[in-house]
Protein backbone atom coordinates (compact mmCIF):
# COMPACT_ATOMS: atom_id res chain seq x y z
CA UNK A 1 0.00 0.00 0.00
CA UNK A 2 2.74 2.53 1.04
CA UNK A 3 4.24 1.52 -2.13
CA UNK A 4 1.28 2.48 -4.21
CA UNK A 5 0.91 5.69 -2.81
CA UNK A 6 4.57 6.67 -3.15
CA UNK A 7 4.35 5.84 -7.05
CA UNK A 8 1.10 7.62 -7.09
CA UNK A 9 2.64 10.69 -5.06
CA UNK A 10 5.87 10.47 -8.23
CA UNK A 11 3.41 10.14 -11.21
CA UNK A 12 1.55 13.25 -9.83
CA UNK A 13 4.98 14.85 -9.26
CA UNK A 14 6.33 14.23 -12.68
CA UNK A 15 3.01 15.39 -14.08
CA UNK A 16 3.26 18.12 -12.10
CA UNK A 17 6.57 19.25 -13.38
CA UNK A 18 5.64 18.07 -17.35
CA UNK A 19 3.07 20.86 -16.88
CA UNK A 20 5.05 23.40 -15.18
CA UNK A 21 7.84 22.41 -18.34
CA UNK A 22 5.39 22.98 -21.03
CA UNK A 23 4.06 26.00 -19.41
CA UNK A 24 7.21 27.94 -19.29
CA UNK A 25 8.08 26.61 -22.60
CA UNK A 26 5.08 28.27 -24.25
CA UNK A 27 5.24 31.88 -22.24
CA UNK A 28 9.23 31.81 -23.82
CA UNK A 29 7.64 31.24 -27.23
CA UNK A 30 5.08 33.88 -26.92
CA UNK A 31 8.01 36.26 -25.53
CA UNK A 32 9.88 35.82 -28.63
CA UNK A 33 7.18 35.86 -31.01
CA UNK A 34 6.07 39.36 -29.43
CA UNK A 35 9.88 40.50 -29.55
CA UNK A 36 10.09 39.27 -33.22
CA UNK A 37 6.47 41.23 -33.99
CA UNK A 38 8.17 44.61 -31.77
CA UNK A 39 11.28 44.52 -34.37
CA UNK A 40 9.58 43.48 -37.00
CA UNK A 41 7.22 46.78 -36.71
CA UNK A 42 10.13 48.70 -35.75
CA UNK A 43 11.88 48.00 -39.05
CA UNK A 44 8.21 48.82 -41.13
CA UNK A 45 8.61 52.42 -39.62
CA UNK A 46 12.07 52.39 -40.55
CA UNK A 47 11.02 51.80 -44.23
CA UNK A 48 8.61 53.92 -43.84
CA UNK A 49 11.61 56.87 -43.16
CA UNK A 50 9.42 57.24 -39.96
CA UNK A 51 6.68 59.11 -41.22
CA UNK A 52 3.62 60.06 -39.31
CA UNK A 53 1.70 56.97 -40.34
CA UNK A 54 4.33 54.11 -40.46
CA UNK A 55 5.33 55.99 -36.25
CA UNK A 56 1.58 55.38 -35.70
CA UNK A 57 1.69 51.75 -36.95
CA UNK A 58 4.32 51.17 -34.86
CA UNK A 59 3.02 52.39 -31.78
CA UNK A 60 -0.45 51.11 -31.95
CA UNK A 61 1.92 47.52 -32.63
CA UNK A 62 3.71 47.98 -29.69
CA UNK A 63 1.31 48.71 -27.53
CA UNK A 64 -1.57 45.49 -28.24
CA UNK A 65 1.79 43.56 -28.63
CA UNK A 66 2.66 44.91 -24.68
CA UNK A 67 -0.76 45.45 -23.24
CA UNK A 68 -2.09 42.10 -24.18
CA UNK A 69 -1.87 39.06 -21.36
CA UNK A 70 -0.06 35.87 -22.05
CA UNK A 71 -2.50 34.38 -20.17
CA UNK A 72 -6.44 35.22 -18.80
CA UNK A 73 -4.80 36.00 -15.60
CA UNK A 74 -4.76 39.77 -14.43
CA UNK A 75 -1.45 39.49 -11.83
CA UNK A 76 0.80 41.86 -14.25
CA UNK A 77 3.42 44.39 -13.39
CA UNK A 78 3.00 47.00 -16.44
CA UNK A 79 5.79 49.99 -16.50
CA UNK A 80 4.21 52.05 -19.14
CA UNK A 81 6.57 54.99 -18.08
CA UNK A 82 9.68 52.99 -19.32
CA UNK A 83 7.45 51.39 -22.40
CA UNK A 84 6.43 55.28 -23.30
CA UNK A 85 10.47 56.06 -23.12
CA UNK A 86 11.21 52.91 -25.39
CA UNK A 87 9.07 53.87 -27.75
CA UNK A 88 10.25 57.40 -28.14
CA UNK A 89 14.03 56.53 -27.90
CA UNK A 90 13.44 53.45 -30.92
CA UNK A 91 11.92 55.40 -33.35
CA UNK A 92 14.57 58.86 -32.57
CA UNK A 93 17.32 56.48 -32.21
CA UNK A 94 16.68 53.98 -35.60
CA UNK A 95 16.10 57.66 -37.23
CA UNK A 96 20.03 58.52 -36.85
CA UNK A 97 21.11 55.01 -37.23
CA UNK A 98 18.86 54.21 -40.74
CA UNK A 99 21.60 53.96 -43.35
CA UNK A 100 24.33 53.13 -41.04
CA UNK A 101 26.04 49.76 -40.27
CA UNK A 102 24.50 50.02 -36.90
CA UNK A 103 20.91 49.42 -38.34
CA UNK A 104 20.01 45.99 -37.30
CA UNK A 105 22.34 45.73 -34.36
CA UNK A 106 19.75 48.99 -33.28
CA UNK A 107 16.36 46.92 -34.47
CA UNK A 108 17.97 43.96 -31.77
CA UNK A 109 18.96 46.58 -29.19
CA UNK A 110 15.67 48.21 -28.99
CA UNK A 111 13.84 44.26 -29.21
CA UNK A 112 16.27 43.27 -26.49
CA UNK A 113 15.09 46.16 -24.41
CA UNK A 114 11.38 45.44 -25.22
CA UNK A 115 12.15 41.88 -23.95
CA UNK A 116 13.12 42.77 -20.75
CA UNK A 117 9.97 44.76 -20.25
CA UNK A 118 8.17 41.93 -21.15
CA UNK A 119 9.57 39.70 -18.33
CA UNK A 120 9.23 42.09 -15.75
CA UNK A 121 5.73 42.23 -16.83
CA UNK A 122 4.63 38.67 -16.70
CA UNK A 123 7.19 38.15 -13.62
CA UNK A 124 9.43 36.13 -15.77
CA UNK A 125 12.61 37.37 -13.99
CA UNK A 126 13.39 37.07 -10.40
CA UNK A 127 15.04 40.07 -9.93
CA UNK A 128 12.83 42.89 -11.27
CA UNK A 129 14.27 45.82 -10.16
CA UNK A 130 17.79 44.89 -11.47
CA UNK A 131 16.13 43.91 -14.54
CA UNK A 132 14.19 47.19 -14.45
CA UNK A 133 17.43 49.24 -13.93
CA UNK A 134 19.39 47.68 -16.86
CA UNK A 135 16.75 47.96 -19.22
CA UNK A 136 16.70 51.85 -17.89
CA UNK A 137 20.19 52.75 -18.23
CA UNK A 138 19.80 51.26 -21.68
CA UNK A 139 17.11 53.67 -22.85
CA UNK A 140 18.90 56.45 -20.97
CA UNK A 141 21.84 56.17 -22.80
CA UNK A 142 20.33 56.07 -26.47
CA UNK A 143 18.65 59.27 -25.09
CA UNK A 144 20.86 60.93 -24.12
CA UNK A 145 23.21 60.08 -27.57
CA UNK A 146 20.22 61.09 -29.23
CA UNK A 147 20.61 64.21 -27.37
CA UNK A 148 23.83 65.47 -27.48
CA UNK A 149 23.79 64.06 -30.60
CA UNK A 150 20.77 66.82 -32.03
CA UNK A 151 21.18 70.46 -32.62
CA UNK A 152 21.52 72.03 -29.24
CA UNK A 153 20.72 75.89 -31.33
CA UNK A 154 17.18 74.54 -31.71
CA UNK A 155 14.32 73.63 -29.66
CA UNK A 156 17.12 73.13 -26.65
CA UNK A 157 15.11 73.93 -23.84
CA UNK A 158 12.37 71.74 -24.51
CA UNK A 159 14.50 69.33 -25.48
CA UNK A 160 16.01 69.35 -21.78
CA UNK A 161 12.76 69.43 -20.05
CA UNK A 162 11.94 66.65 -21.90
CA UNK A 163 15.58 64.44 -21.10
CA UNK A 164 14.41 65.33 -17.35
CA UNK A 165 10.95 64.55 -17.44
CA UNK A 166 11.49 61.04 -18.89
CA UNK A 167 14.70 60.54 -16.09
CA UNK A 168 11.96 61.62 -13.35
CA UNK A 169 8.90 59.28 -14.37
CA UNK A 170 11.47 56.49 -14.86
CA UNK A 171 12.89 56.58 -11.31
CA UNK A 172 9.35 56.96 -9.99
CA UNK A 173 8.31 54.01 -11.63
CA UNK A 174 11.60 51.87 -10.32
CA UNK A 175 11.42 53.14 -7.24
CA UNK A 176 8.20 51.59 -6.88
CA UNK A 177 9.30 47.89 -7.86
CA UNK A 178 12.06 48.42 -5.39
CA UNK A 179 10.11 49.60 -2.24
CA UNK A 180 8.59 47.28 0.09
CA UNK A 181 6.35 49.84 1.64
CA UNK A 182 5.52 51.34 -1.68
CA UNK A 183 5.28 55.01 -0.23
CA UNK A 184 4.22 57.18 -3.58
CA UNK A 185 5.06 60.51 -1.57
CA UNK A 186 8.84 59.41 -0.79
CA UNK A 187 9.47 57.90 -3.97
CA UNK A 188 8.28 60.65 -5.53
CA UNK A 189 10.80 63.29 -3.73
CA UNK A 190 13.53 60.85 -4.33
CA UNK A 191 12.89 60.73 -7.92
CA UNK A 192 12.63 64.77 -7.98
CA UNK A 193 15.84 64.26 -6.15
CA UNK A 194 17.89 61.85 -8.84
CA UNK A 195 15.82 64.36 -11.80
CA UNK A 196 17.55 67.51 -10.52
CA UNK A 197 20.87 66.16 -9.75
CA UNK A 198 20.61 64.46 -13.25
CA UNK A 199 19.30 68.10 -14.33
CA UNK A 200 22.59 69.95 -13.12
CA UNK A 201 25.43 67.67 -14.71
CA UNK A 202 23.07 67.13 -18.30
CA UNK A 203 23.30 71.55 -18.67
CA UNK A 204 27.27 71.45 -18.12
CA UNK A 205 27.96 68.13 -20.17
CA UNK A 206 25.91 70.29 -22.45
CA UNK A 207 28.60 72.83 -22.86
CA UNK A 208 31.82 70.48 -22.56
CA UNK A 209 32.99 69.57 -26.35
CA UNK A 210 33.74 66.05 -25.41
CA UNK A 211 31.51 64.46 -28.20
CA UNK A 212 28.25 63.14 -28.14
CA UNK A 213 29.18 59.69 -27.07
CA UNK A 214 31.49 60.53 -24.13
CA UNK A 215 29.04 63.04 -22.62
CA UNK A 216 26.17 60.11 -23.40
CA UNK A 217 28.61 57.48 -21.58
CA UNK A 218 29.58 60.29 -18.85
CA UNK A 219 26.12 61.09 -18.08
CA UNK A 220 25.06 57.24 -18.04
CA UNK A 221 27.47 56.29 -15.52
CA UNK A 222 26.45 59.17 -13.25
CA UNK A 223 22.60 57.94 -13.39
CA UNK A 224 23.89 53.90 -12.67
CA UNK A 225 25.50 55.31 -9.64
CA UNK A 226 22.53 57.66 -8.49
CA UNK A 227 20.02 54.48 -8.88
CA UNK A 228 22.01 52.62 -7.30
CA UNK A 229 22.94 54.81 -4.18
CA UNK A 230 18.97 54.43 -4.23
CA UNK A 231 18.99 51.09 -4.27
CA UNK A 232 20.85 50.85 -1.48
CA UNK A 233 18.91 53.51 0.56
CA UNK A 234 15.58 52.02 0.00
CA UNK A 235 17.01 48.24 0.87
CA UNK A 236 19.39 49.81 3.83
CA UNK A 237 22.57 49.19 2.62
CA UNK A 238 24.63 52.10 2.54
CA UNK A 239 27.92 51.64 4.55
CA UNK A 240 30.72 54.19 4.06
CA UNK A 241 32.53 51.50 2.24
CA UNK A 242 29.80 51.40 -0.83
CA UNK A 243 29.84 55.29 -0.78
CA UNK A 244 33.98 54.91 -1.58
CA UNK A 245 33.68 51.80 -3.57
CA UNK A 246 30.83 53.83 -5.74
CA UNK A 247 33.13 57.12 -5.60
CA UNK A 248 36.08 55.71 -6.58
CA UNK A 249 34.37 53.62 -9.77
CA UNK A 250 32.98 57.22 -10.60
CA UNK A 251 36.06 58.92 -10.64
CA UNK A 252 38.32 56.04 -12.70
CA UNK A 253 35.38 56.08 -15.15
CA UNK A 254 35.17 60.01 -15.36
CA UNK A 255 38.61 59.82 -15.86
CA UNK A 256 39.05 57.64 -18.21
CA UNK A 257 35.92 59.46 -20.52
CA UNK A 258 37.70 62.23 -20.09
CA UNK A 259 41.47 61.16 -21.27
CA UNK A 260 39.60 59.78 -24.46
CA UNK A 261 37.92 62.73 -25.14
CA UNK A 262 39.21 65.14 -28.27
CA UNK A 263 37.84 68.37 -26.26
CA UNK A 264 37.63 70.57 -29.71
CA UNK A 265 35.25 73.68 -29.20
Amino acid sequence: MVEKLKSVFQNQFFLLRLSEISQARKSQISLFLKITAFGAALFLAALGDFRIFPILFFAAAAFLIYARPLSGSDNYCYTWCAFGLLLAVSVLGMKILSGTVFFWPGIFLFSGIFYLLLGIKNYSFVKRSRIYHAAALLMFYALFIIFFHSDKSQLFLLKYIGVILAIFLIFKEWLALISSFHFPGRERLAALAAALLVAQLVWVVALLPIGFINSASFLTIFVFITGDLFLQHFTGGISRKFLWQRASFFAVLSAIIAWASSWKI
